[in-house]
């Protein structure tokens, strides 16, 4: 996928509208299809170090991803997929993969799988969202694209070194594997629209 510098400031914009993609709206395109391939478009505000807090920067990511309707379908798309990105190169790196379950976390979903809510405030809610190896970002501070050397700047220093490091893998402790299947959750207020199933849901 391909972001322009143009784009990016069209779909921060759009985002500043207050505007939001209900889950009703999602689940209404998604309908009984176990699992959907989509395309998303977002913006998030990038966490800065304590000392740059006033700094306001927004990352804008369009993405392919897939979403799933059903906790069986999710768990065998994402547990597959990281079984098939994991690296093996011992028995018990084997054995670890094969008993790879997903883990529990902040959040808990909802009849439709890929919309999940905060477990201490159902009011906010998120889509769950597996990407799918094909993605594209650009930054923006004071309206202005920059590059990812003038955000580190402004982050941690582990946050920097992560962003300029540009390794996508993942590792998990519970089981002591490294695979690349990424999954966010975007919160809905973040998203500018979803594409699936030849229908398009936006904020625009």
């Amino acid at each position: 996928m391909k972001l322009t510098s143009t784009q990016a400031i069209q779909l921060a914009d759009a985002q500043a509208n207050g505007k939001t993609i209900t889950a009703l709206a999602i689940a209404q395109v998604l309908g009984n299809a176990s699992v959907t391939f989509a395309s998303v478009e977002y913006v998030t505000k990038v966490a800065t170090a304590a000392a740059h807090s006033n700094e306001v920067i927004q990352k804008v990511t369009i993405a392919s991803v897939i979403l799933a309707s059903s906790l069986k379908a999710h768990t065998s798309v994402y547990a597959n997929k990281v079984k098939r990105t994991a690296e093996i190169n011992t028995l018990a790196d084997a054995l670890a993969v094969e008993k790879f379950v997903p883990a529990d976390n902040y959040f808990e979903h909802t009849a439709v799988h890929c919309i999940v809510t905060h477990k201490k405030d159902v009011t906010k809610q998120y889509l769950y969202a597996l990407f799918n190896n094909n993605s594209a970002s650009l930054y923006i501070h004071n309206g202005v694209v920059v590059d990812e050397q003038h955000v580190a700047q402004y982050l941690t220093p582990s946050a920097a070194k992560q962003m300029l490091s540009k390794d996508t893998t993942v590792v998990n402790k519970t089981h002591n594997i490294k695979h690349s299947a990424i999954v966010r959750t975007i919160s809905l207020s973040s998203i500018v629209s979803i594409k699936a199933r030849k229908r398009l849901l936006t904020v625009v």
